[in-house]
């Protein structure tokens, strides 16, 4: 029955050799146990008899694959083949997997391997097992002998279900490791399948598949040496007090308690080889260690890394990936291979390489049937010819500078967890040496370009400053603004409210006067209501544009549609002054980029004041036109009208806030003095400029609006 070691991640599956005594089991078990271990790191154990032992030991150095990311292990035992030694033999199928039946080709031994098969199939059936279910291989043995029985006659005899059968001469190995090789697979497909993963062929399959990788390069072996067995003998024990146990009772207790001790021994030499082992790795993790904390180049930590990693891990090929100031993963050092198949390109356009990092854990990706890597990451792997890998992301403080990759081919055994743990130990350390050295090469530019720096850095301080106290004018210059504005507006509505007031109470008394009164009283609120909107219009303007100093962000809009908004609301003021407003175009200009509310509302400032400061049927000219100066389009519009003019003397002072000058034929229409001040700010802020001048020497005014294309977004 198949064992779980959960401490050191192993199912350890159970194979015996039954057969006949002086078949052949114990120097079939000797022969494995030298092709398998040569170094002598696993040791042959015996349970001593009076005329035989049982052999047990275990195949702690062969890599059979991994089942729920278990490791595989077998052991291996034999039993006596003397009649007397029934309840020894019984004892060790207990808990049996797979079964290796050593039969004694020789014909006067045909009867004892009738009886000894025989024999097996009720200890079976007394360790509760259906003899028809357990895997079991013959071996055919002493084949070198004379007197043999035929092998047709042997399957006759022993393999009426036709199991896999194989001759062998035990003392030389030949057919010995074949007939191995067939009950180690066939147990552990069993096992498998018992797991309930033998409906996942391609999982089964792969276990096939590495179950004969491991094997094939001992099937030619001929090591022979001495076997290095370690006896461990049953010291004999006085009887209970109560009363002697049964002998059969005896014998199959102290069986099951001489394998434990073995078994506790195979435990102890398995974490010794671990200490030794990890006493070796920490030396390396603390000489990798000092090495990289006084490195100072990155590119040589990333070296070390990978020559460390690829002694230690015993890696075939290697890639250290690193993550530059943007994009994705490159290679920074490889060995192996000219590029790493974890850069295959993903459906979404990154990579395999990108994911594993970007997961921020180490992966480990192993001939597991239940798939410690599954998917595009595992084809990746074994398309490149690896059978396993070990990615690991470099992390330091939390930023991810890079991947580590190793990987190895099918002649070796694959990366375990411990390795995986040992990866992610060392990539850990050189995540922190490669920061600590990127942090110094920066330090070190940061050191040679300091003093310009400085130098630029101050000159950046001055011209911010220089900023600064400009704004500081501004804002003053508007707080100055915003101050006026309230008190010409205070000053401006006094009169039309307090006319408006008397018009009211005037009406209110005299209910019945005549027409032509009430009509006259009409008027001057229809005067004073249009006085009181030309105010609120003016100071709707001033609180738009003189609370921001930064420049527009333009837009692309209707030339025409611009204009419209910008006249429109002017047409009944034309019509009552008589005044005519004309809209010149060039053709082929539609579109202009500008912000269409605040130049509207500039034109119109003009515009009104061109209409206000003319004569009865006079009109005003709008004349757009295009033209290209030194590189830079710009759209020009110029505001002409027939008044009177402006004196040379007033000239420089017409775009002040609130200055007014000579006030208009209609003083009704008299505004608070915004319009080219608001006109001039306008242009300021798509970057452009406004001019006013004479039209000629006689009479008229022309004020013109320049508003570059570029400098308000596009042209």
């Amino acid at each position: 029955m198949v064992q779980f070691d959960n401490q050191y991640r192993q199912v350890k599956v159970k194979i015996v050799y039954y057969g006949p005594a002086l078949g052949g089991k114990t120097t079939c078990l000797q022969h494995i146990h030298r092709v398998t271990d040569p170094q002598r790191r696993s040791r042959l154990y015996s349970l001593n008899t009076a005329s035989d032992r049982t052999l047990f030991f275990d195949l702690l150095s062969l890599n059979l694959g991994r089942i729920r990311g278990y490791r595989l292990t077998v052991q291996l035992y034999t039993v006596p083949g003397q009649v007397q030694y029934n309840a020894t033999r019984r004892a060790v199928l207990a808990g049996v997997d797979g079964i290796v039946f050593v039969a004694d080709s020789q014909s006067d031994r045909r009867q004892a391997n009738i009886q000894s098969l025989a024999n097996l199939h009720e200890n079976l059936q007394a360790n509760g097992f259906d003899p028809t279910t357990v895997p079991v291989v013959l071996q055919y043995n002493k084949r070198d002998l004379g007197n043999l029985v035929a092998v047709g006659d042997l399957d006759r005899d022993l393999n009426p279900a036709r199991q896999p059968a194989f001759p062998s001469v035990a003392i030389t190995g030949d057919g010995v490791m074949d007939a191995f090789a067939a009950i180690t697979e066939t147990t552990l497909v069993a096992v498998a399948e018992r797991l309930g993963i033998g409906s996942a062929t391609d999982a089964i399959e792969r276990l096939r598949l590495q179950v004969r990788s491991a094997l094939s390069p001992l099937m030619t072996s001929t090591e022979s040496s001495s076997a290095g067995d370690v006896e461990v003998t049953v010291p004999d024990g006085d009887p209970d007090e109560t009363g002697p146990l049964p002998t059969e009772t005896l014998v199959s207790e102290a069986v099951r308690a001489n394998l434990a001790m073995t078994d506790l021994g195979v435990r102890l030499e398995a974490v010794s080889r671990q200490l030794e082992r990890k006493a070796l790795v920490t030396a390396a993790i603390a000489d990798f260690g000092r090495a990289i904390t006084v490195q100072l180049d990155p590119a040589e930590v990333l070296r070390t890394l990978l020559k460390t990693a690829v002694a230690q891990l015993r890696a075939q090929a290697a890639a250290v990936l690193v993550v530059p100031v943007a994009g994705e993963l490159r290679e920074a050092v490889v060995h192996g291979f000219s590029a790493d198949p974890m850069l295959a390109a993903t459906a979404d356009g990154g990579s395999l390489a990108s994911q594993l990092a970007e997961a921020r854990e180490p992966v480990l990706v192993a001939g597991d049937l239940e798939g410690d890597a599954i998917g595009a990451i595992r084809h990746a792997v074994e398309g490149a010819g690896f059978a396993s890998a070990v990615a690991v992301p470099l992390l330091a403080q939390r930023r991810l500078l890079g991947l580590l990759t190793l990987y190895r081919h099918n002649d070796r055994p694959s990366f375990d967890d411990d390795e995986r743990e040992l990866a992610t130990i060392l990539g850990a350390t050189a995540a922190m040496g490669y920061a600590n050295a990127l942090a110094f090469r920066q330090l070190e530019g940061v050191n040679t370009g300091l003093e310009p720096a400085v130098d630029q850095r101050s000159t950046e301080l001055r011209i911010a400053l220089d900023e600064v106290q400009r704004l500081n004018h501004d804002l003053e210059r508007l707080d100055g603004v915003r101050r006026e504005l309230v008190s010409t507006l205070t000053a401006q509505l006094q009169a039309p409210v307090a006319s408006l007031l008397t018009a009211a109470q005037v009406l209110d008394r005299v209910r019945d006067a005549p027409p032509e009164k009430a009509a006259r009283l009409v008027s001057v609120v229809k005067a004073e209501v249009a006085r009181l909107a030309q105010v609120v219009d003016s100071a709707v303007m001033a609180s738009e544009l003189v609370g921001s100093l930064e420049p527009v962000v333009g837009r692309e809009c209707r030339l025409e549609s611009l204009l419209r908004d910008a006249v429109t609301p002017l047409r009944d003021l034309a019509k009552r002054l008589e005044v005519d407003i004309k809209i010149l175009i060039p053709s082929g200009l539609e579109t202009i980029v500008c912000d269409p509310k605040s130049l509207a509302m500039a034109l119109r400032a003009v515009v009104r004041n061109g209409v206000e400061y003319n004569r009865p049927g006079g009109e005003v000219r709008v004349e757009v036109r295009r033209f290209r100066r030194d590189g830079l389009s710009s759209i020009e519009f110029a505001i002409v009208d027939a008044g009177p003019g402006i004196p040379d003397d007033d000239l420089p002072k017409i775009f002040d806030f609130f200055w007014q000058g000579t006030p208009p034929a209609s003083e009704a229409c008299r505004g608070i003095g915004l319009g080219l001040a608001i006109a001039r700010q306008v242009a300021e802020r798509h970057g452009g400029r406004v001019s006013a001048g004479r039209r000629d020497s006689s009479e008229g005014t022309q004020v013109t609006f320049v508003i570059p294309q570029e400098a308000a977004g596009s042209s």
